[in-house]
């Protein structure tokens, strides 16, 4: 098993769904380490067991929003806003999504100054 040094920090559940759902639009645009899908690579496996990672957010894969061309952050924030059109209109956290490819690179540098 191999790993490295994290951090653990408290967030609000709106911020986790937002951060969340741009994971997810995230896993969808960037390839993975030799073709995974990145939520695959950051699963647990050793010699007796493997499970499925869950109820944690990537902030590699997060801050990885920050290197993509252009094109690839519209195509997150596309995939943002679809997402927001198919849930719920009452969803909260709809509020909080970032609208356009600007909105959320502050987001995400606001994140990554938290480490």
């Amino acid at each position: 098993v191999s790993g490295a040094i994290g951090i653990i920090n408290p967030i609000t559940e709106q911020l986790y769904e937002v951060l969340l759902a741009v994971q997810m639009a995230l896993n969808k645009v960037v390839k993975g380490v030799g073709g995974l899908q990145h939520d695959q690579w950051r699963n647990f496996h050793n010699g007796c067991k493997a499970s499925a990672w869950k109820n944690f957010l990537d902030g590699d894969l997060i801050e990885s929003f920050l290197d993509l061309s252009r094109p690839k952050m519209e195509e997150v924030v596309t995939l943002l806003k679809q997402e927001v059109k198919d849930s719920s209109d009452s969803n909260p956290v709809n509020a909080e999504i970032p609208q356009t490819v600007d909105d959320l690179i502050r987001k995400v540098e606001e994140l990554s100054r938290l480490h």
